[in-house]
């Protein structure tokens, strides 16, 4: 069947144009739409992004507003418990201690009569009641206010460097001084990470058993001891392990390198410049008493 009538064609080529244009019309609106919802996909996660930084950092500050008012609360038990509790006036008297019989005749001193009589003297009477007292060093101050005034990590100040030589260097001596130096190392950069023995599974390390120690045995000191943590440096996979006694010397090291953050992070607001003074001193008595070998062990 032939088609003979011109006008008939022109309809079917007007339709056939037609649902091109429609097409062609759903196809632009399709990828328009498409776009659109693209743009508000990534609208929306850069919005959690930013809301998520935002709430990480507000975390961070109130961490580290904790870890302030504990280092506060820290310093105010120091200053309370060595604060002197027994005045002058409360000492004990030997007028109501034990009495010397009583001799007919002319008095004797009392240390003679004593001897004469075989009495021994009264021990309250004889020992001085001991308390403990500090009083502020001037040049170890005038060293800390003059670091205080443009906190640095610098170890060449003369603040630093005298924490360093007097007790950061001999409370991080070890056996192993290699492992020692690595150690302060990350302890200034701040990537120590120390945790329990057995908190994680065991890691396939490359370091030889010897260098990295065991449960039994303490890589700083090479010692036969019972390891109840180990430490590693960043994201290295070689984990050491380490005594109580080590442990200690590390972190009696790395709590005054996180207090001295603090300050030059300005995050110490609530101390004046002779109560930070102290906490710092306190924290020096613990890296001395830790490289003498006195340590506190978690049991």
């Amino acid at each position: 069947l032939q088609y003979n009538e011109p006008a008939e064609l022109l309809l079917k080529d007007e339709e056939c144009e037609r649902l091109s244009k429609v097409r062609d019309q759903l196809g632009q609106e399709l990828e328009e739409l498409t776009a659109s919802l693209f743009q508000e996909a990534h609208k929306m996660v850069r919005e959690a992004n930013v809301k998520q930084a935002n709430a990480e950092k507000q975390l961070k500050e109130a961490l580290g507003k904790i870890d302030v008012l504990q280092a506060e609360v820290q310093a105010l038990k120091t200053l309370v418990l060595s604060s002197p509790t027994s005045p002058v006036g409360e000492l004990p008297s030997s007028v109501g201690g034990g009495k010397t019989p009583f001799r007919k005749g002319h008095s004797r001193n009392k240390s003679t009569s004593s001897a004469i009589l075989g009495t021994q003297p009264d021990p309250s009477a004889t020992q001085p009641i001991v308390r403990e007292c500090k009083e502020v060093d001037s040049q170890l101050f005038s060293e800390f206010k003059a670091w205080k005034e443009e906190p640095t990590l610098d170890r060449s100040c003369c603040f630093l460097d005298r924490v360093y030589r007097e007790d950061i260097y001999p409370c991080l001596t070890f056996s192993k001084s290699e492992l020692g130096s690595a150690i302060l190392e990350a302890v200034e950069q701040n990537t120590l990470s120390v945790e329990p023995v057995g908190f994680q599974p065991l890691p396939v390390v490359k370091a030889s058993a010897v260098e990295c120690g065991g449960p039994k045995k303490c890589a700083l000191s090479g010692q036969t001891k019972t390891c109840k943590h180990r430490i590693k440096f960043g994201d290295s996979s070689n984990y050491y392990y380490v005594s109580p006694y080590c442990r200690y010397r590390i972190t009696a090291v790395c709590n005054f390198f996180t207090y001295i953050r603090y300050i030059h992070q300005g995050l110490v607001k609530q101390q004046d410049a002779e109560q930070m003074f102290w906490e710092v001193m306190q924290l020096r008595r613990e890296m001395s008493f830790a490289k003498l070998g006195y340590y506190k062990d978690q049991l």
